[in-house]
């Protein structure tokens, strides 16, 4: 159990933000719209890493799209069950 902890506790902070922004994205989307709200948490997740890339304010990072998208993609498995 420690490695595992040791493991989460190197996790950057700015991906378990996105990570809990996506998380809290996804639910409201699925939950307003169903199955079709994860495509606007991949649409919102897009736009802001093309916003860091363009306004120079933030680092674009395919791992902070990934971590936003992956509640998304956890919420459709579970769908899925």
């Amino acid at each position: 159990m420690k490695k595992i902890l040791d493991k989460l506790s190197k996790i950057p902070n700015d991906k378990l933000l996105h990570f809990f922004w996506g998380s809290v994205l996804s639910f409201v989307f699925i939950l307003a719209l169903g199955i079709k709200g994860t495509i606007l948490t991949f649409v919102i997740a897009i736009a802001k890493e093309f916003y860091d890339w363009y306004s120079k304010k933030g680092t674009p990072e395919l791992a902070d799209f990934i971590a936003t998208i992956i509640p998304a993609i956890m919420f459709i498995i579970i769908n899925q069950i």
